[in-house]
């Protein structure tokens, strides 16, 4: 079947999930980072205070995700999709009310656990369960959600903010998830793929989450590949989050910056189409192994040159890795452990990255202050990616599980 048919046969489950990544925007780092001049002017915070504020929210998350996402593999999904948007828009009146310091930490934490992590939680484990043998063409599909949230939803955002201001804007955001977003998922849930049990899902419902987790912390392959799977979040992160200081140092323009970002969206489109395709050709395991090295190439690309099509090249190239990563490693646990506890999986998983992601502007700060430049710092990431990655290479071929 081809891809385009394979889309309009499954048309209403894809979009069940698709719907759920695009509006995790509220909770993403692009969206809240167009706020941030914002908080800094009301709350009277400089730039550090509210990225401090941010850090905290955001590995508070982290950790509460640890204890709800697993969830998924107990509660029917049309329950826990329906509380995942119902505390997005909680979140995003939140942030609307926030009084000061406090509050706004309160609202980042609430908006990257059900905005960052659960949304995108629904999306990928509900897909993986729903379709078996063409797994990484829906992953590819449902995962487009993201990259086309990052084209709308900035020029809505930052027109909203101009004509009715911050808060309202915010507010907004939380109206639409519960007039339109969670009514429209509810429906198209009707239609979503239920199949039953497989028998490692029969032999875990009801334990704890400790049981799930044991599953994961023996298998060696994940030990490997541990350190790698931190990279992409890590860098990509601390290069988008510091993306003026980085153009300031070389000289260029902020209209650079516009231009570079919608180049990462495209490269993350056309990477996810890419995955699926390799996923159900040869394997996620496979895939995993290579879909950094667009990164890295881009990486380099930023420390060794200062020419304006640098930032661009590096942004479409970080994007392609985007969208093979995208896809691949909740196939990858498919591949290891079935589906029965693949939320479990995914959400602890997901805990170590959105670590990796808060810490990722700090450490670019300290290195600043400490007195590095932007292309010793780039350099450096570039050398312990490449160090990171071999692990995974070698149980890939040795066949570790």
């Amino acid at each position: 079947m081809t891809l385009f048919g394979f889309a309009r046969q499954n048309a209403r489950p894809l979009a069940f999930a698709a719907l759920h990544s695009f509006y995790s925007a509220p909770g993403q780092t692009f969206c809240i980072g167009l706020f941030v001049a914002s908080f800094g002017e009301t709350f009277g915070l400089s730039a550090a205070s509210v990225g401090g504020l941010y850090l905290t929210g955001t590995l508070a998350a982290a950790v509460t995700l640890l204890f709800t996402g697993h969830w998924i593999d107990h509660v029917r999904l049309v329950y826990f999709s329906a509380a995942v948007i119902v505390g997005l828009a909680a979140a995003c009146f939140i942030t609307a009310v926030a009084s000061g310091p406090f509050t706004l930490c309160l609202a980042f934490y609430a908006l990257r656990l059900t905005g960052q992590s659960l949304m995108m939680h629904v999306e990928a484990t509900a897909t993986a369960r729903a379709f078996d043998r063409e797994r990484g063409r829906a992953l590819g599909i449902t995962a487009l959600g993201g990259p086309l949230s990052e084209m709308v939803f900035p020029p809505l955002v930052v027109a909203g903010i101009a004509a009715f201001g911050w808060r309202p804007t915010y507010a907004l955001l939380g109206a639409i998830a519960l007039a339109v977003v969670l009514p429209v998922t509810q429906w198209l849930l009707g239609t979503f793929q239920r199949k039953p049990p497989s028998r490692l899902a029969t032999n875990v419902e009801g334990r704890r989450l400790i049981e799930g987790l044991r599953v994961l912390v023996r298998s060696r392959y994940v030990w490997a590949a541990l350190p790698a799977m931190a990279i992409m979040p890590f860098v990509s992160t601390a290069i988008m989050f510091h993306v003026t200081i980085i153009a300031g140092a070389r000289g260029w323009p902020l209209s650079l910056i516009a231009i570079s970002f919608p180049m990462a969206a495209v490269a993350n489109i056309a990477g996810l189409f890419l995955s699926g395709q390799i996923i159900d050709r040869f394997s996620a395991r496979k895939l995993f192994v290579v879909q950094l090295l667009p990164m890295l190439i881009g990486v380099s690309i930023l420390a060794a040159f200062t020419a304006e099509w640098a930032l661009p090249g590096a942004f479409f190239l970080i994007g392609l890795s985007g969208g093979l990563s995208r896809t691949t490693l909740t196939a990858v646990w498919a591949e290891l452990f079935g589906t029965g506890i693949l939320g479990t999986i995914r959400s602890a998983v997901m805990m170590y990255m959105v670590v990796s992601s808060a810490l990722a502007p700090y450490v670019f700060g300290v290195a600043l202050d400490a007195g590095w430049t932007v292309s010793q710092i780039l350099t450096a990431f570039v050398v312990a990616s490449m160090v990171l990655i071999l692990p995974p290479m070698i149980a890939e071929r040795r066949g570790y599980r």
